[in-house]
């Protein structure tokens, strides 16, 4: 009885289920489902503009000001908005979750990896630490686009490994790949690696051309129906542009020129620029032989496996490099505010091809040699040093206004002015309250010289001449403007892998 009910598909599933749901009683209770101040993100913002837009989903308010973000993720909490008023996703996070393992048991599958133990995998990299399992708990819009990656991976390689390629397959391939911009739109270019992966599994297939075709067509039918049915809330909402969060996302952008410095921060080690926190290397060493699998795979795994591994390795190091060079991806967010929800869908993959990496270099040695690249990237530190009053700096140190709070001084509306113009608070620098200081850490540019720290929005319009009479969200107490206390640039240098130990 036991060994039948092991063995049943649907089993892995129910200790997956049964894991989360004892996850979720970890951080709230049954009454968070009906009462808000149970909840410890009930005064987050995108938590809460998740929850007004389903709400005003399920009155059929389509007013614009009632949304900010895309709605694929708010729609699929609108139906239990009656039910539960203050944690309409519960049953779409959980649903999610599930869909994410099948698509990864899918993909865990074509590399070997029989149902239990994809499980343990997934179980592993999503639940066993909580820094991770808390962002499958609350609400994120990655929940949703997560599930969909895993199942576009998922069905494309299911279509890789198939003599005859299914169209039941390549339906559910097309509907994930449609959907995923309406989840998050900066996930579409990862959800087209898999497309293009299922179209060459479509077009490898030893078929008749009618069998090929009706593939194809059936991914490209499902997928424009899924993609249609998707847009009509869209246009009602926001119709032919973009949403109000894709916008805001826009202002921060991307800073691809320094994406070797905030892997650094990011990964390795932030203290020294941020005056505190933990790269994601030293909270999970296990990514680096996930990423030393990778590579195993796609250079010295079986023939009939290396396009998908090769397509995997993409996503992976396109997501990742996106998310480094998003400005407003930062060491001081990472953990406090849960921004690690961003990699979310990353750490299952990564955990997979640990995993394999370990086994197959058991049986072949010589293949562990694919982690020699990044132990030795994990050599180069990129820290500060003093430099002069003219010299390009990357770090400021100014003196604390009285009266500070971490979280006011974080977000709040200032400017630094230099040689070469302007700089906002958040856009395109960060300041961190440091126990007697304040860092600014530039984000877009250099700092040029000649600075000045601007703290309130009146002050600032009256040094430029046209006092308007604002005022900052956020008040910082004078006096304005400041200038550093110390600089400093970034020094490339070699040392220990300190992030692993």
């Amino acid at each position: 009885m036991i060994r039948r009910l092991a063995s049943a598909p649907a089993t892995p599933f129910a200790a997956l289920a049964a894991g989360w749901l004892l996850t979720w009683l970890r951080v709230a209770t049954p009454a968070a489902l009906h009462d808000p101040s149970v909840l410890y993100w009930r005064g987050w913002q995108d938590q809460s503009l998740y929850v007004r837009s389903a709400t005003a989903l399920a009155r059929g308010d389509f007013a614009a000001s009632e949304h900010w973000y895309p709605l694929l993720y708010p729609l699929l909490g609108t139906p239990f908005v009656g039910l539960w008023p203050s944690q309409p996703f519960f049953i779409a996070n959980l649903a999610c979750y599930l869909l994410a393992f099948a698509g990864f048991r899918r993909v865990a599958a074509a590399f070997g990896v029989r149902r239990w133990p994809a499980a343990a995998i997934f179980a592993a990299t999503t639940l066993v630490q909580f820094v991770f399992a808390k962002p499958w708990i609350e609400p994120w819009t990655t929940t949703a686009s997560a599930a969909l990656l895993w199942l576009a991976f998922g069905m494309a390689t299911r279509l890789w490994t198939e003599a005859m390629p299914k169209r039941r397959e390549a339906a559910i391939l097309g509907i994930a790949v449609a959907l995923t911009p309406f989840a998050r739109p900066g996930d579409a270019p990862i959800a087209l690696i898999a497309a293009g992966l299922g179209l060459a599994a479509a077009l490898r297939a030893p078929c008749t051309p009618p069998p090929r075709r009706g593939v194809v067509l059936t991914a490209f039918l499902a997928g424009g129906t899924a993609f249609a049915l998707a847009a009509i809330p869209w246009l009602l909402v926001y119709g032919p542009g973009l949403s109000p969060y894709m916008l805001f996302s826009a202002r921060y952008g991307f800073n691809f020129a320094w994406l070797g410095w905030k892997a650094y921060v990011i990964l390795v080690d932030p203290h020294a620029w941020f005056g505190g926190g933990t790269g994601l290397l030293k909270v999970a060493p296990w990514l680096i032989l996930g990423a030393a699998g990778l590579v195993q795979a796609c250079v010295t795994g079986p023939r009939d496996r290396r396009v998908p591994a090769i397509a995997l390795s993409a996503a992976a190091a396109l997501y990742t490099c996106l998310m480094l060079a998003y400005v407003d991806l930062l060491p001081t967010g990472l953990w406090r505010y849960n921004n690690v929800h961003y990699f979310k869908w990353l750490l299952p993959l990564f955990g997979l091809f640990a995993v394999r990496f370990v086994i197959v270099g058991a049986r072949r040695p010589a293949t562990l040699a694919s982690i020699v690249p990044f132990l030795l990237l994990l050599c180069v530190k990129i820290v500060p040093v003093p430099v002069g009053a003219d010299d390009p700096a990357r770090l400021l140190i100014f003196s604390q206004p009285r009266g500070s709070v971490w979280s006011d001084l974080y977000f709040a509306t200032a400017w630094i002015t230099d040689a070469h113009g302007e700089q906002r608070n958040s856009f395109d620098y960060h300041q961190i309250l440091d126990p007697a200081e304040v860092r600014t850490v530039a984000l877009r540019r250099p700092f040029a010289g000649d600075e000045r720290w601007i703290g309130d929005e009146r002050i600032a319009a009256q040094l430029a001449g046209t006092d308007t009479g604002g005022y900052a969200p956020l008040y910082l107490t004078g006096p304005w403007p400041r200038t550093p206390l110390r600089r400093y640039g970034a020094r490339v240098t070699l040392g220990w892998p300190s992030a692993l130990f």
